[in-house]
């Protein structure tokens, strides 16, 4: 691959769920003397990596995009705006990104969307930028610190924040009685900023936090490992993205030290068992969602996003790595659909106004909110634009894979 710009514009045709939101599609202009509605297209713009270390979870973001919008389109898009999903590929690159996003912005399209990147630190080198231009952008990125309403005021989360999954982490250390954790993270903005939710969370439970850092990049974790060892925890949290996670469960099987061992946010979600031994994965636990594990709460409109998706060119991609990680960009427009529609408009003032004031239709048209108040509340506010996560929504299960249908089985290899 080379560093060039790789630009996919997708233009598709769709359908949504107007009759369970309540929306009437409409057309306009889109500048301020018709109320932000809009003849054109609505563009929403996709920064995200398509050629490096995290494309098999961009893609699927991106195709949950775009079966979203084919679901709108096909009843006038919003507000009588066809959708136009154009993906470009930052690498995972903070600083490419924003070059990119300002080439953009420069051609004269300002989007009326974007999706502000695959990670935190993409999105956090993005919102500067997006909040000058009043843009709305969505992300499902989960740093605490993106949760800046005052700072970055039209930016949204459709995922939890990371500050969720340290409480709930507290919560089964507690169940067990583990008094001493110890964690293996990445030395990074991401790994340190997880390092100190979980330090917050456990000191909160009373539950002392060691920990070891390893770099970006490195293929040989034994030495933090040992480090940790010889401090005699009765646990071990592994933080660590992609390939990251595979070096730290090798090592900690490598050194013979089988001692009950979760894996945080980040390193549950790599396909671990494709990629993994059996013994390397002795006494593993992961987190994941309630509405992501077969027999879970999955939402009443899962199997026709299922069908949607088999039926489609990113058929392949729900078995590997599941159905949980599409409903990031799917969500993402069912939601700027609904409050676009609650505003009477497309521009980012009010369609920001109108997601921290959000009516919930009956029944929901999101998939991640589930069939209870255990799963993700999309209740964002004033003072807060990241979902709330229900305090059954994460569970604690064995390593698996996904089945056909994207659900995650655990003990399944």
């Amino acid at each position: 691959m080379t560093a060039r710009t790789k630009r996919r514009t997708f233009l598709v045709l769709a359908s949504s769920l107007v009759a369970a939101t309540g929306l009437v599609a409409c057309g306009g202009s889109g500048d301020a003397a018709t109320g932000g509605k809009g003849s054109g297209p609505y563009r929403v713009y996709v920064s995200i990596d398509l050629s490096g270390p995290t494309k098999s979870y961009s893609e699927p973001i991106v195709a949950g995009l775009e079966l979203a919008a084919d679901r709108l389109n096909k009843d006038g898009g919003i507000l009588g705006r066809k959708i136009e999903v154009e993906a470009v590929d930052d690498q995972n690159n903070p600083t490419k990104a924003v070059s990119l996003l300002q080439k953009r912005l420069s051609d004269g399209n300002k989007p009326d969307l974007v999706y502000a990147g695959g990670a935190s630190s993409v999105s956090l080198s993005l919102l500067p930028v997006l909040s000058r231009n009043k843009i709305l952008s969505m992300a499902g990125t989960v740093s605490n610190v993106l949760n800046d309403p005052a700072k970055f005021p039209y930016h949204f989360s459709v995922s939890p924040p990371g500050s969720a999954y340290a409480p709930a982490f507290a919560k089964e250390a507690r169940a067990k009685g583990f008094k001493k954790i110890a964690m293996l993270f990445s030395n990074d903005a991401t790994g340190q900023s997880t390092l100190k939710l979980y330090q917050d969370a456990l000191k909160e439970s009373g539950i002392a936090l060691v920990s070891a850092g390893y770099e970006a990049g490195a293929l040989d974790m034994t030495s933090q490992l040992q480090q940790l060892k010889a401090q005699d925890p009765d646990a071990l949290v592994v933080n660590g993205y992609g390939t990251a996670a595979l070096y730290a469960f090798r090592g900690r099987a490598q050194i013979g030290w089988y001692l009950p061992t979760y894996g945080d946010q980040l390193s549950s979600s790599f396909p671990l068992v494709k990629n993994l031994k059996a013994s390397d994965l002795k006494d593993v636990k992961v987190v994941m969602s309630s509405t992501s594990v077969a027999d879970g709460n999955q939402s009443p409109l899962f199997a026709d996003l299922v069908a949607a998706i088999k039926q489609g060119k990113h058929a392949a991609i729900l078995p590997q790595m599941g159905y949980g990680i599409f409903l990031t960009g799917y969500d993402l427009l069912e939601l700027v659909n609904v409050a676009a529609g609650q505003a009477k408009s497309v521009k980012g003032e009010d369609v920001t106004k109108a997601l921290q004031e959000l009516k919930q239709p009956d029944p929901v048209p999101w998939l991640a909110s589930g069939k209870s108040a255990d799963a993700v509340q999309y209740a964002y506010s004033s003072s807060n634009h990241f979902p709330t996560a229900g305090p059954g929504l994460l569970v604690f299960v064995d390593p698996g894979s996904y089945n056909a249908d994207g659900l995650y089985e655990p003990g399944k290899y």
